[in-house]
């Protein structure tokens, strides 16, 4: 008994295991896209001789939209100082002088960062005063948009299979388990006892087989979150923990749920059995 009870606590364990990696893969999906498209912004170039106190006034209407999620203010000499880092400072020596403008660059939330608000925002600067040109990468931010939602949809269907998957084992584990039992069952009818009295016991041991399970799901998944945390902290980063303690929850949940359902309509298939019947295998 002791080891068929602990070989369906760690078959369980290890579904749930995969479950809370699906979780993990979903969260830092989510994370991981919203921080490209955080990234992704424009610029504003000014003209060259904007007064600063100009530029001040309009890096405060941008930032009190509610879209964007942060500005700098990059000066010309800043400018060409990274430019000198990129090409090289001979190049801008050959371009006599500062050829760059000051600018601000900004960004959007990554709920607003899609095509249309990149429009949006050029149709109201681009005839401003202070504003020379407005430049941003129309195809690409298309293109990347595009491409998380074909990921963002491709998880959701692994996962939603995954699941399923998750599902039917959980449910062969717990009837095999109920199986090896099935005389016991049998037995406790005939002296009379009730159908509820006999699911009380096995329904709260299968809840609390789930919960020991989920547990054990929990710990494995920490340990790897541990080892990448050591190894691979760039993965790691991009983790809500907020979001990742609710995974747990629902891991935990998950299995309790899984396992009171699935010895639920075990039990009740070899209750409805007649004695002759559970020889059948």
């Amino acid at each position: 008994m002791v080891t068929s009870y602990t070989s369906t606590l760690i078959s369980v364990a290890l579904v749930l295991f995969v479950l809370s990696l699906i979780g993990l893969l979903l969260t830092s999906e989510r994370t991981l896209s919203n921080h490209i498209k955080e990234k992704v912004g424009f610029t504003l170039f000014l003209k060259s001789d904007v007064r600063e106190a100009d530029m001040f006034e309009l890096r405060k209407k941008i930032d009190a939209m509610e879209m964007v999620k942060s500005t700098e203010y990059i000066s010309a000499e800043e400018a060409s100082n990274r430019l000198a880092e990129t090409l090289g400072q001979n190049y801008v020596d050959l371009a006599e002088g500062n050829p760059i403008p000051p600018s601000l660059e900004v960004h959007f939330y990554a709920d607003y960062a899609t095509p249309e608000n990149f429009v949006f925002i050029e149709q109201q600067f681009k005839n401003n005063e202070l504003v020379d040109s407005i430049h941003y990468d129309r195809s690409h931010i298309k293109t990347l948009n595009a491409n998380i939602k074909r990921i963002s949809w491709f998880l959701l269907a692994l996962s939603a299979l995954l699941f399923l998957v998750s599902v039917v084992l959980i449910h062969n584990t717990i009837r095999l388990s109920i199986y090896s039992k099935r005389f016991l069952i049998k037995t406790m009818q005939l002296v009379g006892a009730t159908n509820r009295y006999i699911r009380s016991p096995f329904l709260l041991r299968g809840a609390f087989q789930g919960f020991l399970s989920g547990l054990i799901a929990v710990a494995l998944t920490t340990g790897i979150l541990y080892l990448l945390q050591t190894e691979a902290y760039e993965i790691i980063k991009y983790l809500d923990f907020e979001l990742l303690g609710i995974v747990f929850l629902a891991v935990i949940l998950i299995g309790m749920f899984l396992t009171f359902v699935a010895t639920f309509f075990a039990l009740n298939k070899f209750l409805k059995k007649t004695k002759d019947e559970l020889y059948i295998i």
